[in-house]
């Protein structure tokens, strides 16, 4: 009996190691060749209703091209999101950007612009945001989870605390480093398999 229970309590644990095993790491892709993808993301406090906002712009190969944060004031964790993307968007404009991909971890947010459906909290702002990409062409938007948008994230954090300057592409801390060697990396093995 005892060798029986023990043989039925093994499997589970044996067969959850192998199910981790299986689960594949969700990372930052890169876009295809002759794109750009931009990264959004907001970190929203609610005790100040503000909070920050980050768009790290990347090419097909992962290199940082150009990248912005800053503190915003938002009524919502979904208005920080919404004047993340609208500054994205006109970062894009005024580098006279084309072919580029949006990509956002608020899903909700996501849905509404490819639908173009109405959020009356954060109209005024997805107006300017449809308007805005009207003016860019080949320009589109897609939802990632947290983990794919792990910089724009990490920037738009360090903003909000008041631990990142403004000229941080330059002069990159080591934190903001390890992502991108580490997002470089998993890139090289989904364009190697």
């Amino acid at each position: 009996m005892e060798t029986e229970f023990a043989d039925v309590a093994e499997e589970p644990a044996i067969s959850s190691i192998h199910d981790r095993r299986t689960v594949r790491r969700v990372t930052w892709r890169p876009p295809p060749p002759g794109w750009i993808k931009c990264n959004v993301d907001a970190a929203f406090l609610e005790v100040f209703f503000g909070g920050a906002t980050a768009a790290v712009f990347r090419d097909h190969a992962g290199n940082l091209l150009t990248a912005s944060n800053s503190k915003i004031a938002a009524s919502s964790p979904l208005a920080a999101e919404a004047l993340a993307v609208r500054k994205a968007l006109i970062i894009a404009k005024n580098f006279q950007l084309k072919r580029i991909i949006f990509e956002s971890d608020s899903l909700i947010l996501i849905q509404a612009l490819k639908s173009k459906a109405s959020i009356a909290k954060i109209q005024v702002i997805l107006d300017d945001i449809l308007e805005l990409a009207r003016n860019i062409s080949n320009c589109g938007f897609t939802w990632v989870p947290r983990e794919g948008n792990a910089l724009a994230h990490e920037v738009a954090k360090l903003t909000a605390d008041g631990s990142l300057r403004q000229n941080w592409p330059r002069c990159k801390p080591q934190v903001i480093m390890n992502i991108l060697k580490e997002e470089h990396y998993m890139s090289l093995q989904l364009t190697n398999r």
